[in-house]
């Protein structure tokens, strides 16, 4: 064989080569991104403009810092920072914290008005719920077992949590003005008393090393010293966004015989 006929066969198995690598790649790129997103059923939408548009409304008192966003309920509100605002002034839907974080802190407490959704038989998602009305959904099993995703929008940055508790702590052992980091002790202490806690039981891995939102709303279910709270933890990095399995606790129990009580509203 001529050195020519050789130089060209070897630059056809190079560009062959080549060719194929790239394909693998782009197959390998394609399989990935198909696992990473496999059964996604929560589509994050930006509220970073929503929440530049609202800050430049804000009063004396009190700004806006954020944006939350619960899947399966009307919970699409601004997040406010306060300390001193009168919150039951009459202004747009909101939820508020006492802490003001520039960056996502390891545990963040978001709380909101609960006004018409106290009974003992809350109403599931009803149009006629504001603010934290509809977290009360959480009541239910069948609600819980579609809707397991909260989206947080801060600093320009979109975050998205799975939800792996809801309790009804009482309200004098709950960390309400938190402006400070847990410990990596804390933070499990706090996990492990969630998960302890919790109606549900939810298939999701919970850490210290996670980042965890709470949001919490008063209630009637248990009596005025009780409060309604949903825990998630962050998504973590190559996470799939999907339903997973959840299930009742013993303590849920005890929420079905309180179910079978009246629906009548029940104002603060």
């Amino acid at each position: 064989m001529s050195k020519a006929r050789k130089t060209k066969k070897i630059k056809k198995s190079v560009v062959i080569l080549i060719t194929t690598v790239l394909c693998l790649l782009l197959v390998g790129g394609f399989l990935i991104y198909y696992l990473i997103n496999e059964n996604k059923y929560y589509e994050i939408e930006s509220r970073t403009n929503k929440v530049i548009e609202k800050a430049k409304n804000d009063e004396k008192g009190y700004k806006t810092i954020g944006w939350l966003r619960v899947q399966g309920t009307n919970i699409d509100y601004p997040v406010l920072y306060a300390p001193n605002y009168d919150f039951t002034l009459d202004m747009d839907d909101f939820v508020w914290t006492e802490a003001d974080f520039e960056e996502l802190n390891n545990i963040t407490y978001i709380r909101g008005h609960n006004i018409l959704n106290l009974s003992q038989k809350p109403l599931i998602a009803d149009s006629m719920n504001n603010r934290f009305e509809q977290l009360m959904s959480f009541t239910y099993l069948d609600f819980v077992k579609n809707n397991k995703y909260i989206q947080y929008t801060l600093n320009g940055e979109e975050y998205l949590f799975k939800i792996f508790a809801v309790s009804y702590p009482v309200t004098s052992d709950l960390d309400l003005y938190n402006n400070s980091k847990y410990t990596k002790k804390e933070l499990k202490k706090y996990i492990d008393q969630a998960k302890k806690d919790s109606i549900f039981d939810f298939d999701v891995n919970v850490n210290s090393n996670d980042k965890i939102i709470s949001l919490i709303t008063c209630t009637r279910m248990l009596g005025s010293n009780y409060s309604f709270k949903v825990d998630a933890r962050l998504v973590r990095r190559f996470e799939n966004i999907k339903n997973y399995d959840v299930k009742k606790t013993k303590k849920y129990n005890k929420i079905e015989k309180l179910l079978k009580g009246g629906s009548a509203d029940e104002k603060i």
